[in-house]
């Protein structure tokens, strides 16, 4: 990744920011291939992205120094995780643009990717649902490929999925990992 070039969205800093983590363990569960560290967001009435497979990481707040520090402080409050000299920063990925259902202001996410040397064991806080370790092969397997329906305006709209553990990933978490994939030279089996 240290040659990928992240692409940064002007004028962000006058928008709503968002840090994500995607983290990525050398050594799988059971020792296997690397892994990615997925979580399935909690049902909540409010959150639009309710009950949908995504990456730990939320909104910056007061607090936060920036959108590092905020996925920082959401992973350890949604995973359990507490990052340390352990948990190598190996770059950032493009900003991408959302709105949040309800609200016109816009938001932007940025993600960040992290490595550990193995999977850690992780324990859901109050907004992930389910946390677990998807192969890195899985995200790069073309049979797992699926069209996920995303209802607009009553309108039935396809997007690309990738089926995980009984899961889908779409939407911005996908576009995150076929980033990730492409950054980092994952070739499609």
């Amino acid at each position: 990744m240290q040659s990928h070039r992240a692409r940064r969205l002007p004028g962000r800093h006058w928008m709503v920011r968002c840090g994500v983590v995607l983290l990525i363990a050398e050594q799988g569960p059971g020792g296997a291939a690397p892994a990615l560290l997925m979580m399935r967001r909690a049902e909540r009435a409010g959150d639009p992205w309710s009950g949908q497979v995504s990456f730990p990481g939320g909104r910056v707040q007061v607090e936060d120094a920036d959108t590092r520090a905020a996925a920082l402080r959401e992973l350890s409050e949604e995973t359990g995780l507490q990052p340390d000299a352990s948990f190598v920063p190996i770059g950032r990925l493009s900003d991408l643009l959302t709105r949040e259902h309800g609200r016109q202001r816009p938001m932007v996410v940025t993600p960040y990717v992290y490595q550990v040397p193995r999977a850690l064991a992780v324990a859901p806080g109050a907004e992930a649902a389910r946390l677990w370790w998807e192969p890195l092969t899985t995200l790069v397997d073309t049979d797992r490929q699926r069209t996920q329906i995303w209802r607009v305006a009553g309108l039935p709209l396809p997007f690309p999925a990738i089926e995980v553990s009984g899961a889908r990933l779409w939407g911005l978490s996908l576009m995150m990992v076929k980033e990730l994939v492409r950054a980092t030279g994952l070739k499609p089996r």
